[in-house]
C-alpha cells in the first residue's frame, strides 16, 4: 500500500511517498524506493515492482568500494 507521510525541511512542508508492502513507487513511469516531493505539487505514486530482496554483504562491498575510491587505496 502506498504510505504518505507530512514533514517539513527548511520550513517547506514535503510528502514522503513509499510502499509498505516493499515494492517500488511509480510516477510517470519512472519507479523509486521512496519520493520526498513539496507538498504544493500534490504529486501521487502507484506501487510498481517488488524492490530486491536486502543484500547486507552486496551493501558492505560497495561501502568498502567507495571507502577505496574516496581514499585513494583502489589498486
Amino acid at each position: 500500500m502506498i504510505v504518505t507521510e507530512p514533514l517539513i525541511l527548511n520550513n517547506e512542508e514535503f510528502i514522503r511517498t513509499y510502499s509498505n508492502a516493499n515494492r517500488y513507487v511509480v510516477r510517470n513511469n519512472r519507479q523509486y524506493v521512496e519520493a520526498y516531493d513539496p507538498a504544493r505539487f500534490g504529486r501521487t505514486y502507484t506501487e510498481g515492482d517488488p524492490l530486491p530482496p536486502y543484500d547486507p554483504i552486496k551493501e558492505l562491498r560497495a561501502k568498502a568500494e567507495g571507502y577505496e575510491i574516496m581514499v585513494g587505496d583502489r589498486t
